[in-house]
């Protein structure tokens, strides 16, 4: 059981609980794979507190912390990334609680950066004398906060990886590599669950078996380093994803996590802002 004091809002909780109660439980029902909660509001002498309780997949701390793993993993041989140390389950675990049950190490890093793409006809393509990549699957929606009744244990991946999959004509079983984003550990395990690389509750079994590390595990992620140890500007949405699938499709990137045979690639994220309204996109790409 978590207590989560937040009495300097007390004052607002008190005023908006008269003509919206139910909004007051979604507001602070933004930990994913969290759905069956005991809330418990006490507005006296200022204070307000949310007792929650209950996992409903039984996703445990240490495996989200397989995705930092497996993210710092990568990170060391990128020159660029801010955090390039290797970290171990412990070590996120043991990190300070920033909104249980995410850990310090659970975040994103917050810094400065971008990046750009260039899209082209084949015939362009063709005379530049680089590996070809080429767009062969695409898929993308607006999930809106629903009036605030909003499930926070699924994304819109669940919808624009299906349109991006039945596009190029292929399954999960067919991805050789995948960028996904990764502002937090567990948002990483609800886009693999929506996406339908694991069923849903069990993401956390297949990080914590390595699955995400590329040379050993079963799908390659974000051999940049990802947002959680490579570079996270401000609402950056997705594009470095798409960059360093098509790396991998190129066979560019780093020697230590370059993914053998890489022909096919997936790359998927959300953007703007959980609970208020957000877009999810997802684009399957091929090595010709």
């Amino acid at each position: 059981m978590v207590v989560v004091p937040l009495s300097t809002l007390s004052n607002w909780v008190n005023e908006f609980s008269k003509w919206a109660p139910h909004m007051i439980k979604v507001v602070y029902k933004g930990i994913p794979n969290i759905r069956k909660q005991m809330f418990k509001e006490e507005v006296e002498h200022g204070n307000f507190n949310i007792l929650l309780t209950t996992y409903e997949y039984g996703t445990t701390a240490e495996q989200m912390a397989a995705v930092k793993v497996a993210a710092s993993t990568h990170a060391q041989y990128n020159e660029l990334a801010l955090l390039r140390k290797v970290v171990s389950v412990e070590d996120v675990v043991n990190s300070p609680i920033i909104a249980s049950p995410l850990h310090r190490l659970d975040c994103c890093v917050i810094t400065d950066g971008g990046g750009a793409l260039v899209v082209t006809s084949a015939e362009i393509a063709k005379k530049l004398k680089r590996p070809l990549v080429k767009i062969i699957g695409t898929g993308e929606t607006i999930n809106t906060s629903n009036g605030g009744y909003l499930d926070a244990t699924s994304s819109g991946a669940a919808v624009t990886g299906q349109m991006a999959f039945k596009e190029a004509g292929l399954t999960v079983n067919d991805i050789k590599y995948a960028s996904i984003y990764d502002n937090f550990t567990i948002m990483v395990l609800i886009q693999l669950e929506d996406l339908g690389f694991c069923k849903k509750g069990q993401s956390g079994a297949f990080v914590a078996e390595g699955n995400l590390i590329s040379g050993t595990g079963k799908l390659p992620w974000n051999t940049d380093g990802g947002g959680l140890c490579n570079n996270h500007p401000n609402n950056r949405g997705g594009i470095t994803k798409v960059i360093e699938a098509v790396r991998q499709l190129r066979g560019e990137a780093h020697p230590s996590v370059q993914v053998k045979n890489c022909d096919i690639a997936l790359a998927s994220g959300p953007g703007l802002v959980l609970g208020v309204g957000h877009a999810h996109s997802t684009i399957i790409m091929e090595r010709e």
